[in-house]
């Protein structure tokens, strides 16, 4: 992996240990594993491809009754020119289980600082991330956006995937590709096979996942889908503190993630 990918990973975790100051929220995207959200602030930093939207996350369950269930998540985000990442979960006001206040995150690859703060607390966490190159051999989690991973079992069938072309969503040309899982019928005490589907569309330009479905008819149906995206270069401003907050600055403590330390 290489040192941008495992500076990306570092700031992940450290944005998980950054709850104190600023109380936070689940990660990203919750629901969909790896590649969701931007990939959840791990991965390769993406460079010379600015934008900004907005992210819909909608999880819908069917009950035997007949009763549907619906869970829907917005997330705002952006990232600049140098692979500087933004995300604030807007406050749910319907959804019981849903953020209740926003809470923004942002990792900066060019200073190695990642930031969480709350506009309502008007407080900030900036941590300061290790050098990448102290990172020799480690690996981290995968780039890769494009379709779940799959752990086997023995007898369970291998996922198949297939090529759904290009189209256009939302302005933007995304290709698009189908991983299909299969559980064998007896393999989980079903009676019959439970076939589990990931389709997900990716923008080879902008380098992000536009729109991805998970349908597991276990769990229900898990939709996120890119909107109102804008590819101008985002303010400089949506990546820093804002000014009047109080910030709390710390520093990690070693690349094998022995805790903070506070700056002098």
């Amino acid at each position: 992996m290489n040192k941008c990918g495992v500076l990306c990973a570092v700031a992940g975790l450290c944005l998980i240990a950054a709850a104190p100051a600023v109380n936070a929220q689940r990660g990203f995207g919750g629901g969909f594993g790896r590649g969701e959200g931007f990939g959840g602030f791990h991965g390769q930093v993406t460079t010379g491809a600015p934008f900004s939207a907005t992210r819909t996350i909608t999880h819908t369950q069917t009950l035997t009754d007949g009763t549907v269930i619906t869970h829907t998540e917005t997330i705002k985000e952006a990232r600049d020119s140098e692979g500087r990442l933004y995300s604030e979960r807007v406050p749910s006001s319907t959804n019981g289980e849903g953020p209740k206040r926003a809470m923004v995150r942002v990792f900066d690859p060019v200073s190695h600082t990642a930031i969480t703060y709350s506009p309502e607390s008007k407080q900030a966490s900036v941590l300061h991330l290790p050098d990448p190159s102290q990172f020799h051999g480690q690996r981290g989690p995968d780039a890769d956006e494009a379709g779940p991973r799959f752990h086997g079992r023995a007898n369970m069938p291998a996922p198949t995937t297939e090529s759904l072309g290009s189209k256009t969503i939302n302005g933007i040309v995304a290709d698009g590709t189908r991983t299909t899982r299969v559980i064998p019928a007896g393999m989980q005490g079903n009676d019959k096979p439970i076939t589990i589907t990931h389709e997900t569309w990716t923008s080879a330009d902008l380098k992000v996942v536009v729109m991805r479905v998970d349908t597991d008819p276990r769990m229900g149906t898990t939709t996120m889908e890119l909107t109102n995206i804008s590819r101008d270069e985002p303010a400089a401003s949506l990546f820093q503190a804002p000014a009047g907050y109080t910030v709390n600055e710390r520093t990690v403590g070693g690349p094998h993630g022995r805790g903070f330390e506070p700056e002098p």
